[in-house]
This record gives C-alpha cells, structure tokens and sequence, in this order.
C-alpha cells in the first residue's frame, strides 16, 4: 500500500485512559490491520499523553487506504509534540513491560517514572523497586559521557543496587561493553500491529543477542538475559562478510527464540570443505529455498557446540543473499536441490507472485506450503492469499 511521504507529520502513538495515563498504544499504518485493531475498541478514548510530550487532548483514530492510518487531534489543535512516530511511545511500553515482568519475579510494589533530559518524557525509564531500594535505569536518548558518569554517580549514591540498559540511540551501550564486558540493550519493534519489547546483551563485538523479558530472570544485580543456543562457549568467531555460503537441507525448522529460526544446511566458506550447521535466521526474513545457493552478509557469528561432529556448529546472521545461479566457483562443494518443475501454463496463477507447490514466480520464486507458513503476515498478503 503506498504511503504518502508527508505522513511523518501524523500521530500513531497514543495513551488510553486519559491525558496523564502510561498505557501506550499504536496504531498501525495498514488499512487492515487497523481493522484488526479496532475490532475491540472504539474511536475515541485515545489521548495525546502528556506523557509523550503531548497536549492531553483527546485524539481520534483515522482510517486511510491511500495514506497511513493515524491518529488525529480535534480542530482546533495547539499542540507542541515533537515525536509523533511509531517509535514516540516505546518509553511506555518498555516501562509496562518492565513492570509486569517485576510482578511476575515477585516483586509488586514497583514506581515507575520517566524523567524528562531537556526534551520532554521519553528519554529514560526509571523503575524502582525493593522498597525504593533498587532501579533498573533504561538510557533511551543520548547522554554526553560526564552527564552519563554524574547520573550513575547520584543515582549510586541514592540506590543498593543499579542496573543501566541501553535503548538503541543513547550512544552508551557500547562504552558499558567495553568496560564490563557486556550491557544490557532494549529496542521495539512493530509485530503484527503491535509494538514489542525486546531486551538483550551487547557483546564487546558489538553484536547483540536478542530475546524478550519473559525469558530473562532477575538477579541480585538485575536483569539476567539468557544467552542464545551455542553461546556458552567462550569463543565466538566473527565472519566477514561474504564469504560463506549455504544450501538448506528438506528438514524441518526449529525455533531459536521468539524471533528467529534455525535450518539445517550445508555450509561452505570460502576456500574450505563443506560442513552441515545450523543457521539462525530471523522470522523477518523471507525463508531460504532448497534449490538456490545463498551467500550470508553482513558479520554472520559462528558458535561451536561442542565437538567436532556432523551438526555441532551454529551460525547467526540477520540476513542473506540469494544468488541467481545454483553453482559458484568460490563455494564449488555445495550443490543446491533440483529447481522445481513450473505448473502447466494453464494452471499458473495470473499474479506475480504465487505459492504452492507446483508454483514458481514472484519475488521470493519457488514456495512450497511449508515455506508459505513461514512468510511474515505482510509477506503472505503480498502472495494474494492468507
């Protein structure tokens, strides 16, 4: 659905329940799912939070075909917001989300705050609990060095025990790594017409593995976030980009966490044998094909598991590129499967993009029911089915 380049200006976060409320809520740009959306609520008790930096007055959710859907104040507006986008309101939910995984470690008497740094609400989250005692503090916007080291200065002085996490633009997190080998990171992201909290640890590679707070547990210096599948071993290998290629095997996926995937394959880097592994890949992503030979990019991570054995490598990266031929001379062991017989002329669909078994064509070519599964919920509606 194309979207008009001026939309940046229109509102798609809000607060429920009144102007000084920290319920959060987004509203999706796509005509459909605002219809998902609002299949239990109604058009009105949407508010510019004050707590977004709004003017408390009441908002009314748009639908739009051409256009984002958005919300939209009442004539006549006065407003000196200044975030309106999909990403204006994740101090709330990450403040929500914090509190109902303390709840859920036993900790009920929580105080959360979000204190303003010189340009309104949203530049940190600040959750107390404890009695008071203890406080994660999340570092959402950017913070020069000496205002960071005077902040953990008097927030030691005033705490038992203080946690420091990093949202994705504070400028900190690498510097925490650095010193003490890891830092916590958050970040939202859009899922489905919501927006979801992810928490992680940032290595001093500058790599971070990501997962969600129900998975992570609370410890006496804070959030403890699990390491992903492989990670135990002491020694992971960065590899360049690239410079590995891979072929998936028939055998069924298996989760790697919330987010990602993980396929069995054979794998081959440049100017080595070829080994079966397991690739970690996200659910973003659109799946790899068994007929096409696939080059990972970006700084995929190598983790071995353990011994030597068929298998007892995993490999993660965020992303691969197809190449469009089945062979290549840097990778000459891997050998994708047969491409897949077209249907008839006759029984092609007529769009560009088809799924089946028996179908090729589109963007992604070739998708057979188990791949189709696979396909994200704006992928799938791009096949013309769902």
């Amino acid at each position: 659905m194309p979207h008009a380049a001026d939309d940046t200006r229109k509102v798609q976060t809000a607060v429920l329940d009144g102007a000084d409320s920290d319920r959060p809520v987004f509203l999706p740009y796509d005509h459909d799912d605002f219809d998902d959306f609002m299949r239990t609520r109604t058009r009105e008790d949407y508010y510019c939070g004050t707590l977004l930096g709004g003017c408390g007055k009441q908002l009314t959710a748009k639908r739009y075909t051409d256009k984002k859907c958005h919300f939209a104040h009442r004539p006549p507006v006065h407003c000196r917001r200044t975030r309106t986008d999909e990403a204006s309101a994740d101090h709330l939910y990450i403040g929500q989300a914090l509190a109902r995984w303390l709840a859920r470690e036993g900790q009920r008497d929580t105080d959360i705050t979000y204190p303003d740094l010189g340009s309104g609400p949203g530049g940190a989250v600040e959750v107390r609990f404890g009695a008071g005692r203890r406080l994660i503090r999340v570092q959402l916007s950017h913070l020069p060095v000496a205002a960071w080291e005077a902040a953990r200065a008097e927030l030691s002085g005033t705490h038992k025990n203080v946690q420091w996490a990093y949202g994705p633009h504070s400028g900190l997190g690498h510097g925490e790594a650095q010193a003490a080998g890891h830092a916590v990171r958050f970040t939202c992201r859009t899922e489905g017409g919501n927006r979801v909290v992810y928490v992680g640890t940032q290595d001093t590679d500058r790599t971070v593995e990501w997962t969600t707070l129900d998975r992570c547990r609370l410890t006496d210096e804070g959030i403890a976030v699990p390491r992903p599948v492989g990670s135990a071993a002491t020694v992971v290998f960065p590899l360049a980009p690239g410079s590995v290629a891979f072929t998936v095997t028939d055998e069924e996926t298996t989760s790697d966490g919330p987010t990602r995937l993980l396929y069995q394959a054979d794998v081959q880097p440049t100017g080595a044998a070829v080994v079966r592994a397991r690739v970690s890949l996200p659910h973003s992503v659109a799946p790899p094909l068994a007929h096409r030979l696939h080059v990972l990019d970006g700084t995929p991570r190598l983790y071995p598991l353990g011994a030597p054995a068929e298998g007892a490598w995993l490999i993660r990266a965020d992303c691969f590129t197809s190449l469009p031929t089945p062979t290549d001379s840097r990778w000459p062991g891997l050998r994708p499967a047969p491409v897949p017989n077209p249907a008839p002329e006759g029984r092609r669909d007529s769009r560009g993009f088809t799924a089946g078994t028996t179908r090729v064509g589109g963007e992604y070519g070739h998708l057979t029911p188990q791949e189709f599964s696979k396909l994200n919920r704006s992928q799938r509606r791009r096949t013309g089915r769902r």
